[in-house]
């Protein structure tokens, strides 16, 4: 066999194993879930967090779709298919709430449910989905609510969700919380004016010890 053909050849081989390669990761990336991670990297899901944050007060819907997309990814190891099945309820959610009215139990929280029954399905968690709903709801409205939106009163029920989700209850975790409520404090006292790189700070301080409180 000529050396043009044989050439030929070795690049068809290369061409159909590079097809297959980009075929198998596309399917990996957009179906394979891999569960919970508890080794997530701490400084994209903070600034994740702190993006998403931002888009929520700047009333920007789709941005903040994309950014609680790539934080589910990170966190949850969910796949695009699951991320979509996810997103679109609880941003369904998320936008009602920040209507600032409303009965948030009956609008709010059957959207959060319907999040986290598709996502405990997906990751093989049995958590229960309207418990984790109600966790989740819980500490969104105490932020809004006088005499209950203290640090240390919303970053309990924070912690709380992250109990219910990860199935652990530790010194870490506690802090997790109260840090993450520190930072959206942070951001209420600052309102448009608010320091962002000081609640991405926080927020990095808060998934560091998250992380470390579920592995």
């Amino acid at each position: 066999m000529s050396r043009p053909r044989k050439a030929i050849k070795t690049l068809l081989a290369v061409a159909a194993f590079l097809l297959v390669a980009v075929g198998f990761f596309g399917w990996y990336v957009g179906f394979h879930n891999k569960g919970l991670n508890r080794n997530f990297d701490a400084e994209r899901v903070a600034r994740a967090e702190a993006r998403m944050w931002q888009a929520y007060y700047g009333r920007k819907m789709g941005s903040l779709a994309v950014q609680m997309a790539g934080l589910m990814r990170e966190q949850m190891g969910a796949s695009l298919w699951t991320t979509r099945r996810v997103i679109e309820p609880m941003a369904e959610g998320t936008r009602i709430f920040a209507r600032g009215q409303g009965d948030y139990e009956r609008e709010v929280l059957p959207k959060l449910e319907t999040s986290y029954a598709f996502l405990g399905r997906a990751c093989g968690e049995d958590w229960d989905p309207h418990e984790v709903a109600q966790a989740e709801l819980a500490w969104w409205v105490a932020r809004r609510t006088p005499g209950e939106n203290a640090p240390g009163q919303v970053g309990a029920k924070i912690a709380h969700l992250y109990t219910l989700i990860y199935r652990r209850e530790n010194a870490d975790i506690q802090q997790a919380g109260l840090l993450r409520a520190r930072a959206a404090a942070l951001r209420d006292a600052g309102g448009q004016n608010a320091d962002w790189p000081a609640i991405e700070a926080l927020l990095l301080e808060s998934y560091t010890a998250l992380r470390q409180g579920v592995q």
